[in-house]
């Protein structure tokens, strides 16, 4: 045993070799040491070398590169995951019976296009593709998640893109674990589009012969003119064989470097000031666990959403005119919010019986602030696709996730019917017979639900585990500046 302590004593610096050293190795000859005295001439020779000049630094160059050798080697374990694309171009056909500008086609094809992709991009249609029998993705996810996030999940994982404008031509991709499944996700999504689009123009077919036979047949005896004439969509690419895309391992290798280099700091720290890094231990931990603690006294918060999309007109009162395209969701929220929003609507919303939001606020304030409040703070209702599409979400947060669900059905409800009405009142004043036939029918502009309101699973706040790193770090803060008031200052010197 003397041997191994005379070689872990050939660690410490040469300083206090040159000092000590024939000291230390006649007292070694007098005593028998065991394994306890190894341990602590070792740890005294990590300390002695850590406290002394630069050598901290060089603990942490050791520590960044073995830190970035076990993230190179860890990036390996990680699973490829594999991208399939295809290609599906979209042919506007002209109309000769309806003539207009080859750009006007080019742009009612793309607010088309973006209709599409809100509905096939839905929570409905999604969650669909994720539970089909012949695809089951996110197997283990689904087991541990609320299909809402694991939605959001499938969503990051797909990527639409338009290749060209001239024709239109879009690339869908998805990214996956498994090869297989990520080429009939790809597959599924490219026949959405292509069945979408055949739904759409053969509703719109069907509804324009039976309106104008009806009217040739009982008005005015005159054959119904030909259907408008909607896109085609055909696939160019089949979904391809997946392309393996690993690990970004340069990514994992910057990781590997900034945490060794951070626990060789840390340790370097631990050495030098032991008792320091103690107390501020001490402090951090308390402060984790006070915030922790606070962070149960916050109720959760549920969120609940749905997302409406405005349906452009099938006919108009003209049977020979094109159907204008669909009213964009900014102009028709600054249309209809004012109404659906003011406060005597949210007032009979918040006072409903089943639903009686904010009891206590109501108890103590007018209904005016509380419907101020509710506005700013829970409730939300913005415009998808960059602010230019058709298509709006209706959000509402609250302490109870049925009643954040019975608030957003209600406010579908109330924008649905408030349209109806205003168009009603609108043929009315009109007095035009043909313009109430089509609202009658439903061929003209239309409000739809893409995604309904669902029961919330989890809250999304209070974040607890961020309530807990700032107690953390609130609680390295206030031991740092408890270290610093008490540390001991030499006093000045005095003149004699």
């Amino acid at each position: 045993m003397k041997r191994w302590i005379a070689r872990v004593a050939a660690f410490y610096p040469r300083s206090w070799r040159a000092e000590y050293g024939e000291e230390f190795g006649a007292l070694l000859d007098d005593v028998k040491p065991g394994w306890r005295v190894f341990v602590n001439v070792l740890g005294g020779a990590i300390k002695m070398q850590m406290t002394t000049g630069a050598n901290w630094l060089k603990l942490a160059a050791a520590t960044a590169a073995f830190g970035a050798v076990v993230a190179v080697g860890a990036s390996f374990t990680v699973a490829p995951r594999y991208v399939s694309s295809a290609a599906i171009s979209v042919t506007p056909q002209p109309d000769p019976v309806r003539p207009v500008s080859p750009q006007a086609l080019r742009q009612r094809t793309a607010e088309h296009l973006t209709e599409m992709e809100t509905e096939i991009l839905s929570r409905t249609s999604l969650s669909e593709i994720i539970q089909r029998p012949s695809i089951d993705l996110y197997k283990r996810e689904r087991q541990r998640m609320p299909l809402y996030d694991v939605i959001e999940q499938m969503r990051r994982n797909i990527r639409i893109e338009a290749r060209s404008s001239t024709p239109i031509v879009l690339s869908i991709s998805f990214a996956y674990p498994d090869e297989v499944k990520a080429q009939a996700a790809v597959r599924a999504l490219a026949a959405r589009f292509t069945e979408s689009n055949a739904v759409s123009n053969r509703t719109r077919e069907t509804v324009y012969r039976t309106f104008w036979q009806d009217e040739a047949a009982f008005r005015h005896a005159k054959p119904a003119p030909p259907p408008p004439v909607g896109e085609t969509i055909a696939v160019l690419d089949p979904a391809s064989l997946p392309k393996s895309v690993g690990p970004n391992r340069i990514a994992f290798l910057a990781w590997g470097l900034g945490a060794g280099m951070l626990l060789g700091l840390l340790a370097a720290l631990a050495l030098r000031w032991p008792r320091g890094v103690l107390q501020l231990g001490g402090f951090a931990a308390a402060g984790c666990v006070l915030a922790g603690a606070a962070s149960l006294l916050i109720p959760n918060r549920y969120t609940c959403t749905a997302v409406m999309e405005i349906a452009p007109a099938v006919l108009t009162e003209d049977p020979l005119a094109t159907p204008p395209a669909a009213t964009p969701a900014a102009e028709f929220l600054r249309q209809f919010e004012p109404q659906v929003l003011s406060v005597e609507s949210l007032s009979r919303i918040i006072q409903y019986p089943r639903i009686d939001l904010y009891p206590r606020e109501r108890a103590r304030k007018p209904m005016e602030e509380v419907v101020r409040n509710m506005l700013a703070r829970d409730l939300r209702v913005a415009v998808l696709n960059g602010g230019s599409g058709a298509a709006f979400s209706i959000s509402f947060s609250y302490s109870d996730r049925v009643k954040a669900r019975d608030v957003v059905q209600r406010l579908l409800t109330a924008f649905t019917q408030e349209r109806i009405v205003r168009e009603r009142v609108k043929a009315l004043q009109m007095r035009d017979d043909k313009h109430i036939e089509i609202l009658q029918r439903k061929a003209g502009e239309n409000l739809e639900v893409i995604d309904p309101p669902s029961l919330p699973i989890s809250p999304e706040s209070p974040n607890r585990l961020l309530i807990a790193a700032a107690g953390l770090g609130i609680g390295l803060l206030l031991g740092a500046i408890a270290l610093g008031l008490r540390r001991p200052r030499t006093p000045a010197l005095q003149p004699a």
